[in-house]
């Protein structure tokens, strides 16, 4: 039985307006009928996912945005459930499972092909997408074509060490800030955020000069940090910063945690349900 969580607390009432239609009607015209509830002042997340293992559901589908998604999954933890997806708004964890509008998402629930994906955790907390620190841009997509309010911010940011054990070494490093990928929507490198190769990868962001900033200033805009010069890539299973505290460790723009830091990998940690055209 599918049961569907429809989370609405992060779409202004118009925005789940537009979409309310085309959701029942997806559901209805590609055969994927279930229980269907909604999220609400007195019903969170956590009350719902506890009620569907209550009615023994199958599948739990997450209705709503990529936090909703998390917050299911962190809830249901190791017990087994497989979980399935319909973005309302378009997200870039929702192009890499091929689900990226709603029609595209319950026709993969009606083909049900289930995928075994790998998880993170950091201290405590999984996630699907990627970690980032010190990176966070104050309105940057504000930004001129040229980016020169841009460069003048990045020249202004200072640097700062960090210190983390990976696997089985110690490194130290001054950067600007960092990504822990999980998963991503391969538009910068192809080869990183691939949710089934047991690994994260970890991207160091080093200070860079005024040419530098303004050279690259179109893959940072983008989020493509790993396209910069001086980055590090490593492939890791597990690491840990040991010397920063309190550094937020951010999903998108929202805080998850802070250093010091615990960060690993789950392989084939989740039952997910995904569409033919993911990326991985």
């Amino acid at each position: 039985m599918y049961y569907y969580i429809v989370d609405t607390s992060k779409l202004t009432q118009r925005q789940f307006d537009r979409v309310q239609q085309e959701l029942y009607s997806s559901i209805a015209d590609y055969h994927i009928p279930g229980e269907i509830v909604r999220t609400t002042g007195i019903r969170t997340i956590k009350q719902l996912v506890e009620t569907a293992f209550f009615h023994q559901a199958k599948t739990i589908v997450a209705v709503g945005t990529d936090e909703t998604l998390d917050s299911i999954i962190n809830i249901v933890g190791d017990r087994p459930m497989i979980i399935g997806y319909i973005p309302l708004v378009a997200t870039e964890l929702a192009k890499a499972f091929g689900i990226a509008s709603i029609s595209q998402a319950c026709k993969a629930l009606g083909l049900r092909r289930v995928e075994e994906i790998d998880l993170g955790v950091v201290n405590g907390i999984s996630f699907l997408t990627k970690l980032t620190f010190g990176l966070d841009l104050k309105g940057k997509d504000s930004f001129d074509f040229f980016g020169l309010g841009f460069i003048k911010q990045l020249i202004n940011k200072p640097t700062f060490q960090v210190s983390f054990n990976a696997d089985h070494y110690h490194a130290d490093s001054e950067v600007w800030g960092g990504l822990i990928i999980n998963c991503q929507n391969h538009k910068c490198d192809k080869t990183l955020g691939k949710p089934t190769d047991g690994l994260l990868d970890v991207v160091l962001v080093p200070k860079l000069s005024r040419s530098e900033l303004f050279s690259h200033r179109r893959n940072i805009l983008d989020g493509c940090f790993e396209k910069v010069p001086g980055a590090s890539i490593m492939h890791l299973a597990a690491l840990e910063i040991t010397n920063l505290s309190g550094l937020p460790l951010k999903i998108e723009s929202t805080e998850v945690t802070s250093t010091p830091a615990k960060i690993e990998v789950k392989p084939k940690a989740l039952k997910m349900i995904v569409g033919r055209e993911r990326k991985f």
